[in-house]
């Protein structure tokens, strides 16, 4: 697929991890760290990529291999992934926003292909994943809703634009959509991982 010059990719990797008990950024699978594995598909799509970075940033900051990634720090980032979404997307240029998320490793590049196909047919609108019965990022918002995002706060993320916009979604396997915020999450994953091509 050819990359889309008009978008951005936005990954979260500012939380602290306080359910697991350690960054969960730079939890190795296959040899890579999973903000690795994040930042490697994301630039498969586009050129235009920022990683936004809080708890522990500099640690973690050391841990990124790809220098032309563009990397912002929230001095909130405590404030939960609301204020984490709106601090980021007040720092995008381009006319959409594809936000992911650095704990779901096993989520497959061409679903994220066929979020950007989906929505180069529908520039409007969002276009959201859903899996476990429910709208989730990844999601693409055109640039219509940023002053939106950046109104967010707390830890509410952009649930509350799923409801108030009837998004586009496109089914995504609970399987893939695997995150981690336990250790219990990240021993399931380790179970799953070489059936699925990360």
């Amino acid at each position: 697929m050819e990359k889309s010059n008009n978008l951005a990719i936005l990954i979260l990797a500012a939380g602290t991890s306080s359910r697991l008990g350690e960054p969960k950024q730079l939890l190795k699978l296959k040899g890579k760290t999973l903000l690795n594995i994040a930042i490697e598909k994301a630039f498969e799509l586009t050129s235009n990529v920022t990683v936004i970075l809080g708890h522990k940033s500099e640690e973690i900051k050391k841990e990124i291999v790809n220098q032309k990634i563009n990397i912002i720090i929230n001095p909130n980032y405590e404030d939960g992934m609301g204020n984490t979404i709106a601090f980021g997307v007040s720092n995008i240029k381009e006319e959409k926003v594809l936000i992911m998320l650095c704990d779901q490793p096993l989520i497959p590049i061409n679903h994220y292909e066929k979020l950007i196909k989906l929505s180069n047919k529908n520039e409007d609108k969002i276009i959201c994943s859903k899996y476990k019965n429910q709208y989730a990022v990844p999601t693409i918002f055109p640039k219509k809703y940023f002053e939106e995002l950046k109104k967010l706060k707390a830890d509410k993320g952009a649930k509350q634009l799923f409801i108030k916009h009837e998004p586009i979604s496109i089914a995504l396997d609970d399987d893939s959509s695997i995150d981690v915020d336990t250790k219990e999450d990240w021993q399931e994953l380790i179970k799953r991982k070489e059936y699925i091509t990360i």
